[in-house]
């Protein structure tokens, strides 16, 4: 007969028992659980930043493009957002690769203002690509708003009006917001304009002047004519002043009336453009463009420069 006495240490054993069963329970829950984690995020990870990362430390160039293809506008984004600097930099040179790439301008231009001047050199590079290739077929394909489109004139304007930047991130700034301007063809309204001719032409910087001078885009209306003509004199940089000059005098080449050119660079005016045209140390493109001035103005001086432009265009001995 029992004496209903347990066996010693079997309650032991059985908690024992109990608590492995538990441990290994909860055990199985996690792994499951983690197995399941790294599941749901493989297909949320964008692919190619790590090819991106990897080329861009090769200086592999091909490499960073196809990288960037793969990645589209979805990953780009996030590399350029992200804390690793070197995968944000391949990010900023991939950006022009993306098909959809044009949605890029917002994160680049947060790049562009990084106080991390590669960053923002890059970004503002890309950016310039990407918006030079836009156009209004390239907005009807991508479905992108107009207003969108407005707001990054908006954006990159800033971006180029602010002297705390550098003249390159500037420079690429004013850039996008003129071709993206010109991509609204029609549609651009008076408060789309990429940037105040008068102001960026008073900048401090010879390379912002002479980007506005080069971008301003034809036909010249009055005012802008008188701007950059008074430059022309103005001006103490010799690129920026040719840049000007050639702003003012490539028109006449397309039919442009010579007599309200002609009369805004008054005799000062006309003198520099003569210096410039001679001066062989300037761009021949912008020499020949400002020399439709002289042309047209017919005086003494003028013809007796334009007798020795085959010297002039010809090389230094």
């Amino acid at each position: 007969m029992s004496s209903g006495r347990r066996p010693p240490g079997g309650g032991r054993r059985l908690a024992r028992r109990a608590a492995l069963a538990a441990t290994g329970a909860l055990l199985a829950a996690l792994l499951a659980a983690l197995a399941l984690g790294r599941g749901a995020a493989a297909p949320d990870r964008p692919p190619g930043l790590h090819d991106l990362r990897r080329g861009f430390l090769a200086g592999a160039s091909d490499e960073v493009q196809r990288a960037g293809l793969r990645a589209a506008s979805r990953g780009l984004s996030r590399a350029l957002a992200g804390a690793d600097r070197v995968l944000a930099m391949a990010a900023a040179d991939a950006a022009p690769s993306a098909e959809d790439a044009i949605w890029l301008l917002v994160p680049l231009a947060r790049a562009a203002r990084s106080p991390d001047r590669p960053l923002a050199a890059r970004a503002a590079r890309s950016a310039t690509r990407i918006a030079a290739r836009t156009d209004r077929g390239e907005l009807l394909l991508r479905d992108v708003p107009l207003d969108w489109v407005r707001q990054r004139i908006a954006e990159y304007r800033a971006i180029a009006a602010d002297p705390g930047r550098w003249a390159d991130v500037r420079v690429g700034a004013l850039e996008v917001a003129s071709h993206l301007h010109r991509a609204l063809a029609s549609d651009a309204a008076p408060g789309d304009a990429p940037y105040d001719l008068s102001a960026v032409l008073a900048d401090p910087d010879p390379e912002l002047r002479r980007a506005a001078a080069e971008l301003v885009a034809a036909p010249l209306d009055p005012a802008e004519i008188e701007l950059l003509a008074a430059r022309v004199a103005a001006e103490t940089d010799p690129l920026a002043a040719l840049a000007a000059a050639q702003a003012v005098c490539d028109g006449l080449a397309f039919s442009d009336p010579a007599r309200p050119v002609l009369r805004a660079l008054g005799a000062d005016g006309r003198a520099r453009v003569r210096a410039l045209v001679a001066e062989r140390g300037l761009p021949l493109a912008g020499r020949m463009g400002a020399a439709r001035c002289l042309v047209a103005d017919r005086s003494k001086e003028s013809r007796a420069l334009l007798s020795r432009m085959p010297e002039l265009v010809g090389r230094r001995k």
